[in-house]
């Protein structure tokens, strides 16, 4: 039975993969469509990571990633360890969530959240949702990189109507 993952539900238009060439990568019952000048990267871990390659032009740099627990889990389990993971992690400074909420997708459970940190000096904004599936733990997770911190507020819809398509296309077996 195949059904999509609705990551987020935001009100912009969905248009920005429709007017491009996608790629699309299947890889163990799932697959994620993007636009053709992302790349797909083998990362250790990773199901799945995408990034896009040309950012100069918006001022940030978008990746995206896909990632499968090893061992069963719950999703009540898996949120304490990863939030507790995250905000210790010497990756990120200032690292925050904005936001965090129990959702549901179709009859799946999942906690989504919205945070904000800083690695390298560079500001981030992450978008991740954890949904449990087959007693594992899916963990999507999409960050912004605002190489140009000066185009952080004029360029947020541009950046939210990308994140958006792509994720919503995300589809799992």
């Amino acid at each position: 039975m195949k059904f999509a993952i609705s990551i987020f539900l935001i009100l912009f238009s969905t248009s920005i993969l429709h007017s491009q060439e996608l790629k699309k990568v299947e890889r163990d019952g799932f697959s994620i469509e993007f636009p053709n000048h992302w790349e797909e990267k083998e990362t250790p871990n990773h199901l799945i990571y995408i990034k896009e390659q040309e950012y100069k032009s918006s001022g940030f740099a978008v990746t995206i990633e896909l990632q499968i627990t090893k061992n069963n889990v719950t999703l009540s389990e898996f949120t304490k360890g990863f939030e507790a993971d995250i905000l210790k992690s010497k990756s990120f400074k200032n690292f925050e969530f904005k936001l965090k909420k129990e959702v549901m997708y179709g009859e799946k459970k999942a906690m989504r959240y919205f945070c904000k940190a800083e690695a390298s000096h560079i500001p981030l904004e992450i978008f991740m949702i954890a949904m449990e599936h087959d007693e594992k733990i899916v963990l999507t997770k999409a960050t912004a990189f605002w190489m140009d911190p000066s185009k952080k507020t004029q360029d947020f819809i541009q950046l939210m109507k990308k994140v958006e398509a792509i994720l919503n296309s995300i589809k799992i077996d």
